[in-house]
């Protein structure tokens, strides 16, 4: 099986291939796209931790799918990697998470980062997820760590595109705000595969 890892986007077979049965607001979007992202969660009986995400906040639909019912698996780096976002139609474009992207790839080009959330949604289905309020959630592989204050100058230089964007760290399985780290006083949450924990040093793996 390809590697799979939480944020993934995966292009399944048939509504069949969920281990739960839909909510109804999702009978008439998730039809179109069949695409899951995947959650950070344990595996369950071999099957792979995804979502269902609809047109609000708060329809998210936790589930299960089979490997074998996996047709594609879309990555938020490979996003990056094609710059998806110049394929969006030019109506699209006008969105200001969308329109920030090539600005956004401009701070972050010595950066492994990948796009997440409806943004990445969007550009991976062509589903019309994101929304004129929409944030810019992103991934970010790092080499190496940085301190607070590379943290606050990064995320000041994302954020002067006209939108809110925040990166999530992974470390590994794992994975935290840089934003939370850069404001921290303290300890912040780090996101694993089963329950947050709190984490001084989000760094050490």
């Amino acid at each position: 099986m390809v590697e799979i890892n939480p944020h993934d986007l995966l292009k399944i077979d048939s509504i069949s291939a969920l281990s739960e049965e839909l909510p109804s607001w999702a009978n008439s979007i998730f039809p179109n796209s069949l695409t899951v992202v995947v959650r950070r969660s344990p595996m369950r009986a071999g099957r792979i931790p995804v979502g269902v995400r609809g047109m609000k906040r708060e329809h998210r639909f936790a589930t299960y799918v089979d490997p074998k019912d996996v047709l594609k698996v879309t990555t938020p780096y490979e996003l990056v990697e094609r710059k998806a976002w110049k394929k969006t139609i030019p109506e699209r474009q006008i969105l200001p998470a969308i329109k920030a992207l090539p600005k956004i790839n401009e701070v972050l080009h010595n950066y492994h980062w990948g796009i997440s959330g409806s943004v990445g949604f969007e550009l991976a289905t062509g589903t019309r997820a994101a929304k004129m309020t929409s944030d810019l959630d992103l991934v970010w592989l790092p080499e190496h760590s940085i301190n607070k204050n590379e943290a606050s100058s990064l995320l000041k230089e994302l954020n002067q595109f006209g939108i809110h964007a925040d990166l999530q760290v992974i470390q590994g399985n794992n994975g935290f705000s840089l934003e939370e780290y850069a404001n921290s006083t303290s300890t912040i949450m780090m996101k694993t595969l089963e329950d947050p924990i709190l984490v001084k040093d989000p760094w050490l793996k």
